[in-house]
């Protein structure tokens, strides 16, 4: 993503090469793109290119080799760039379980060939994905990941900062007619999989900008709505939560301040799904201090679960309050649903509780309990037939101490 220049030079660090690029100061675009480009006549640059900056497409194959060597993995085509390269998408899932339909996560990397460590972060979610860990299982018995870690190929075997084989930057042409060969696969795949029972839910796009950040880049209410800038603020705030200090505040960088993009795969999500789909950028270091791939992926899985309300565990919310010991509210089942679900809670004496659902806005969406219950388990079965897909909190209060937990509308 082409960043505008306000300084005379900036430095740019890869792979332990120094590049300096001299341009003269530039306007800012309405719409900045979070990206950084180096000077690409230098040799370093070249020397570089030439190595597919680290991670090649013969590299990717080999990859992918080993990863089909998992029970829970299948590779396929999802069509060919413009030199007729494969493009590959990685889906893991375990299905000797039944727990459908199962939550699709998408994620692609590499739009930008320069930009390899998106591909390490998307590597080691991938590997994270694989392990023999109860998170992993967790997330492969109620997800279904759609993995894209190369993108644009032509353009990292041609050495290309960010263009494919036909010198266009793929990730900024998606308004254009006729559109890339690549992009045309992607939005194909895309129309594909959010016309099926469990279309996708969150959606990724991993790239890497100049500089020692790690950052989303955030729609603000002002450029998309106030639920969608809700969804975004409560799913990076979640993947810091996992990442103490290593990952900005969703305010480090705003883009679509007036009005949405029509030029990114994020903003056909928008524009043809609204708040059905979190689509996201995300933009790891790129530079030589470039570090830590494997807590950034580990903090954005975890992101995905607790976002989804998928994981184990509670969350309290309300400030310097005690819940009573035997007190607790249960993960809700089926989740995602549709329309019904049952929420279970457990209280060690009879009490006055309330059961709540409210969207990610705060707004009271349902009140299910209002009133004295014994002690005991009870269970709540809700009909959400009324709602929209999305994602939703729901929460039991006793006395001044309340627990909550997310659950998912699937419709």
């Amino acid at each position: 993503m082409l960043m505008n220049y306000r300084n005379a030079a900036f430095l740019f660090v890869l792979s332990g090469l120094l590049f300096v690029d001299h341009a003269n100061a530039q306007t800012l675009a309405p719409e900045r793109d979070a990206c950084g480009l180096p000077d690409t006549t230098t040799v370093e640059y070249k020397k570089a290119a030439s190595i597919g900056w680290g991670y090649g497409y013969d590299t990717l194959r080999y990859d992918l080799q080993q990863w089909k060597k998992s029970p829970f993995v299948t590779v396929d085509s999802i069509g060919t760039t413009v030199q007729n390269r494969t493009m590959y998408m990685v889906t893991i899932q375990d299905t000797t379980l039944i727990f459908e339909p199962r939550i699709r996560i998408w994620i692609h990397a590499r739009t930008h060939p320069i930009e390899v460590q998106g591909t390490w972060v998307t590597n080691e979610i991938i590997k994270i994905l694989l392990a023999n860990t109860p998170f992993a299982q967790r997330l492969r018995d109620s997800c279904v990941f759609n993995i894209v870690p190369m993108y644009n190929p032509d353009g990292v075997e041609l050495g290309n900062a960010r263009e494919n084989a036909n010198g266009i930057d793929i990730e900024s042409n998606w308004s254009t007619t006729p559109s890339q060969p690549e992009v045309n696969v992607l939005r194909n795949t895309f129309t594909r999989l959010m016309a099926k029972e469990n279309p996708i839910r969150i959606a990724l796009n991993m790239h890497s900008a100049y500089g020692t950040s790690r950052y989303f880049v955030y729609h603000p209410a002002t450029g998309t709505s106030a639920l969608y800038s809700a969804m975004e603020v409560r799913f990076i705030d979640t993947v810091r939560s996992n990442f103490p200090g290593g990952i900005e505040p969703y305010t480090f960088f705003e883009s679509w301040t007036t009005t949405a993009a029509t030029q990114y795969p994020e903003s056909w999500f928008w524009y043809n799904h609204h708040e059905n789909v979190l689509a996201l950028t995300y933009e790891d270091m790129n530079d030589a201090s470039a570090n830590s791939f494997d807590k950034t992926a580990n903090a954005i899985l975890h992101g995905i679960g607790g976002y989804l309300g998928i994981l184990d565990g509670v969350s309290s919310i309300a400030a310097n309050t005690q819940l009573p010991a035997g007190f607790a509210l249960l993960q809700n089942y089926p989740n995602p649903f549709n329309p019904l679900t049952t929420i279970t809670f457990l209280l060690p004496k009879e009490e006055h509780v309330t059961l709540t659902v409210h969207d990610l806005l705060g707004r009271t969406v349902a009140v299910l309990v209002d009133e004295t219950k014994e002690a005991g388990e009870h269970r709540v079965q809700w009909n959400a037939a009324s709602l929209s897909s999305g994602s939703y909190v729901y929460t039991l209060r006793v006395g001044t101490a309340m627990i909550s937990k997310a659950l998912v509308v699937m419709k």
